[in-house]
């Protein structure tokens, strides 16, 4: 945490890579790796700072991208010429995407039998080291969160149905891929895993591999790694099969943060501080779960004497971060920090208003603090025109 103090006399605002953080996390995945013998890969579509590749290819088998950019992300800063995979799944390809992802991507997964019918031979002629996969929706929900990121809701679009996955069709494919998990316990885990046994055992044993998707929450601290461990042995013993796992968010869970600083403090009914952070266009998921984030040294709601609803700089009435309380009063020019930052924010910013995007910086293990990009007004033109 004395590192942590670098981070009051930075330009804000500003997302912070802590490396001592995720080399915690990748721990946990090399523990995973080593008892299991599983892949895990990075999804970029959670994390995709390439300046902190470096700090986790040495533990992870690559990067799996939900696109065609993501893919050529993966391909071009993790570890290129290295032997790390790149997965790709979209729920549905182009022909031109396919072939362009096809020079990135050692693996393709199709989203229905309609795609399968219609690319895998396209991807057998264009790539014939490539592996194909098909995701399979298991009709089983587990997500608790939020209905927004369960793919086994009612009417999904994500997958196959089992009764679709005929010889024929098994017999086109390499990989089943399960992705139905977002921020699950080992609880949750070790029932999909078991589900996937008892229902689909046909068909995992016509293919070679099986990928468990991610939101296997890996690095909580309330996360049973043992209990993965054990069903993962299992499960592999019983079916003999090939098993990668795809976390995102887990393997930057509390690994850096958001910096940001107060811009004005106004009271309508409730003392409000504005801040040069936004919700809506900084932290989107604070809004879209919707969930609170945590800000170091502040407390819930009137837990602490001095309490404050903190607002982003943007016109759009609904840009609350949350209500927070705090041990003195706030006053123009302190500055917050967010926790867990690192998930889905800087993957999913937006420069709605002409807000300005925070700074991608690095907190290296000694407390140096290494800018990494500075946005500008060209970097908001280009997206225009």
């Amino acid at each position: 945490m004395n590192h942590l103090k670098t981070l009051k006399t930075i330009q804000t605002p500003a997302y912070v890579a802590d490396i001592a953080a995720i080399k915690r996390n990748m721990a946990v995945a090399e523990r995973i790796k080593q008892e299991v013998g599983v892949k895990i890969l990075l999804a970029t579509k959670a994390f995709s700072m390439f300046s902190v590749f470096p700090f986790m290819k040495d533990t992870l088998d690559g990067t799996t991208a939900s696109g065609l950019y993501e893919a050529r992300l993966g391909a071009t800063h993790f570890g290129p010429g290295e032997g790390k995979d790149v997965h790709t799944y979209a729920p549905a390809f182009t022909e031109e995407d396919l072939r362009t992802c096809l020079e990135y991507s050692n693996h393709i997964y199709f989203n229905s039998i309609s795609q399968l019918n219609r690319f895998s031979k396209l991807v057998r002629q264009e790539r014939p080291d490539a592996k194909i996969g098909l995701r399979v929706n298991p009709g089983l929900s587990l997500v608790k969160n939020s209905a927004l990121y369960d793919p086994s809701s009612p009417c999904s679009r994500f997958g196959v149905q089992a009764h679709e996955l005929s010889d024929e069709i098994l017999e086109k494919i390499d990989i089943l891929h399960f992705h139905n998990l977002c921020e699950n316990m080992a609880e949750d885990s070790v029932t999909l895993i078991n589900h996937i046994s008892q229902n689909f055992g046909h068909a995992l044993r016509t293919v070679s591999e099986v990928n468990l998707g991610g939101g296997h929450y890996i690095t909580h601290a309330n996360y049973d790694v043992n209990r993965l461990i054990n069903s993962l042995k299992e499960f592999q013993q019983i079916l003999d099969i090939k098993v990668t796992l795809e976390p995102g968010g887990a393997l930057v869970y509390n690994a850096g943060y958001l910096v940001s600083t107060v811009l004005d403090i106004i009271e309508n009914e409730k003392k409000i501080a504005i801040i040069d952070a936004s919700a809506s266009t900084h932290m989107p998921d604070v809004l879209e779960v919707p969930y609170r984030p945590h800000i170091i040294d502040s407390g819930e709601a009137k837990e602490k004497p001095h309490n404050y609803l903190l607002g982003g700089n943007t016109c759009m009435t609904g840009d609350i971060i949350g209500e927070y309380s705090f041990d003195t009063p706030l006053s123009i020019g302190d500055t917050l920090i967010f926790t867990d930052m690192m998930q889905y924010s800087f993957v999913k910013n937006t420069t709605f208003n002409g807000v300005p995007l925070p700074d991608i910086s690095i907190l290296h293990e000694d407390g140096r603090y290494e800018l990494v990009k500075r946005f500008s007004y060209n970097d908001f033109e280009a997206r225009l025109s």
